[in-house]
């Protein structure tokens, strides 16, 4: 009997009948999708929170601002915020797929068949032969039957099972060196100092100027936000201790320039310079002798007056020192005679 392959047939049909792109492709489509949302996520966080867009379309970091207290007085201190949340950035590192196929066919035929045949001579037939005492006696008797039985019998089984495991592992990713280095500037951006109400900075809060050594101080007026205030007018006031007529015993210059800055009025040692930067630079020269100095410096920023002062140490000049030593001497021979 020949041995029926059609159940190997059918098994390499179902195996060839499975679309392994999709099954392998489609978990790898799902995670690019994913990955590419994940980005997208990312960067609308970024525009979201992050950043401000202006009626021009231009973008500025978004700051949080706190106010706190140091050495007695309110300050500001101004982060961009991008610097103290966490960016979703998720990227998808990993992905394992496992899939198992089972099939199974099979198929069973069975065939019987029988008969039989049976003859019985045994029907009742009598007669006689012959005659005298050479007579026959005969009787015979035949009975025939036939039977014949046949069965077949056909089964066919198929069985197809498959499973597919899919994993697939995300993680935090490493911050993009672009955005790195976007953070890392505006971390250098930090105004840990700001004044509630703007500040006029100092490089220096005290200067020893003499007639022939200068004293130079660097001074920077800042906006409430940390920013550089442009063109804005700064007072500068000198007032001499121990003076009833002030006088100008200090020259004042501004700038590389050294433009003069005239603060030796009749009634009051003041004066105005304008900071076209922002920033500038103020030198102090002594030409007369004084006690002891403050110069105060003032600029008026949203409508509010700012105050700084510097403190500027006794200077006598060589004039002063010789009419000391001849008035000195003049007391002594006095007192001889």
């Amino acid at each position: 009997m020949a041995v029926d392959s059609t159940p190997a047939t059918t098994v390499k049909n179902m195996l060839n009948g499975i679309d392994y792109s999709a099954l392998i492709g489609g978990p790898l489509q799902a995670a690019i999708s994913a990955q590419a949302m994940a980005a997208k996520s990312s960067w609308e966080f970024i525009q979201q929170v992050g950043l401000n867009t202006n009626k021009d379309g231009q973008k500025s970091a978004v700051n949080v601002t706190f106010i706190y207290q140091k050495d007695g007085s309110y300050v500001k201190l101004i982060v961009p915020i991008l610097t103290i949340v966490p960016i979703p950035m998720i990227v998808i590192d990993n992905i394992c797929i496992q899939f198992k196929a089972s099939l199974n066919a099979s198929s069973s035929e069975c065939s019987e068949s029988s008969s039989s045949e049976s003859i019985d001579a045994g029907g009742e037939a009598e007669g006689k032969v012959g005659w005298g005492p050479f007579s026959l006696s005969v009787k015979a008797k035949a009975n025939y039957s036939s039977k014949k039985d046949s069965k077949a019998t056909s089964e066919s089984r198929y069985s197809v099972e498959y499973t597919q495991d899919v994993s697939v592992h995300a993680k935090q990713a490493d911050m993009p060196a672009g955005l790195a280095t976007v953070l890392n500037i505006l971390s250098s951006s930090v105004t840990p100092n700001a004044g509630v109400d703007g500040k006029i900075e100092l490089d220096k809060d005290f200067i020893a100027p003499t007639d022939k050594v200068p004293e130079t101080v660097t001074i920077t007026v800042k906006d409430s936000n940390g920013m550089l205030v442009k063109n804005v007018p700064v007072t500068v006031e000198i007032e001499y201790k121990n003076e009833e007529n002030p006088k100008g015993h200090i020259n004042v210059t501004q700038g590389y320039l050294g433009i003069a800055v005239n603060v030796d009025e009749k009634d009051n040692d003041k004066a105005n310079v304008t900071l076209a930067d922002g920033t500038d630079t103020l030198t102090f020269q002594a030409k007369e002798s004084f006690e002891a100095a403050i110069v105060t410096l003032s600029a008026t920023i949203d409508s509010k007056e700012i105050t700084k002062t510097i403190k500027v140490a006794p200077f006598t000049s060589d004039k002063d020192d010789s009419e000391k030593n001849d008035s000195s001497e003049d007391n002594s021979k006095r007192t001889k005679k």
